[in-house]
């Protein structure tokens, strides 16, 4: 599986299967068009990650106090710098004060498919120029802080499954206790304050049992998981009516098929998720 694949071959073949069943031999052919397909999809929508990474940007500065960054949900602005000058962050205004010198971002609410993001500046203005506004971001889709329990049941380890109510867990972005302490990533069998994480599944050593933790993760929105894995089967049967628009059956019933690059029902899903081009 590709680390950019946006559909897992489990899923794809579990959607295959309700027309007439399938087995494993076209595994590593399905594994191929599901990497292939979300490459396709993360062109169309115009966006290199859909899960958090960073960005480092050069945009050009509009002499307004109002700027919007390319990628989009912003979930942090790490450092912003005009011409030379390093700009600290704001603070969100008091009612009835002026908020203090500085940038503040607008916040996500936290639902997809999200929308450009403003930076806005106080008591400042992005000065007119090419590439003199340096900002340095991170941006994709991600549930941040979800409260969760460690279960307190004896045993050896401790599991818990992120809930992702908009779609399928997709990266690890960290993992705290309630108290506000990083607990620490690990490959292999987690110990105290330390936790181990697969395919959504955060495993926690039995002396955080009935912890009270905070874990946070990158998702694929559903609608974008959905459209690949149709996509994907979309493709995979198409490999038995190559150039085929109809076919009839025992000279009784025609069916017809689309062949449009993007079926109208993938573009349908896709569409509002397609990185808006901001002037």
């Amino acid at each position: 599986m590709a680390a950019s694949d946006l559909a897992v071959l489990a899923d794809v073949k579990t959607w295959l299967a309700g027309s007439s069943g399938i087995g494993t031999t076209d595994d590593a052919l399905l594994a191929r068009l599901i990497t292939d397909v979300s490459g396709a999809i993360a062109a169309y929508l115009g966006r290199p990650s859909l899960t958090p990474r960073a960005y480092s940007e050069r945009l050009d500065g509009n002499g307004r106090t109002r700027l919007f960054l390319p990628h989009y949900p912003v979930l942090q602005v790490s450092s912003l710098v005009i011409d030379a000058i390093a700009v600290a962050a704001s603070a969100p205004p008091a009612a009835g004060a002026a908020p203090p010198r500085g940038y503040l971002l607008e916040v996500w609410d936290g639902l997809p498919p999200g929308r450009p993001q403003a930076l806005d500046l106080f008591a400042l203005a992005f000065r007119e120029g090419r590439q003199n506004v340096a900002v340095a971001y991170q941006a994709g889709y991600a549930v941040e802080n979800e409260a969760a329990s460690v279960p307190a049941a004896p045993g050896p380890y401790y599991n818990v499954s992120a809930a992702a109510p908009f779609g399928p867990w997709a990266s690890d972005a960290g993992v705290t206790y309630a108290g506000g302490a990083a607990l620490a990533a690990v490959a292999g069998t987690p110990g105290a304050g330390q936790y181990n994480v697969s395919a959504g599944t955060y495993t926690f050593a039995a002396s955080d049992a009935g912890a009270a933790v905070l874990i946070s993760y990158g998702f694929i929105p559903a609608a974008i998981n959905n459209a690949c894995i149709e996509w994907v089967a979309e493709r995979y049967r198409y490999r038995t009516r190559i150039g085929q628009s109809a076919q009839t059956v025992a000279g009784q019933m025609t069916a017809s098929y689309s062949l449009k690059d993007i079926p109208d029902f993938i573009r349908a899903s896709l569409d509002p998720y397609r990185r808006v081009a901001l002037g």
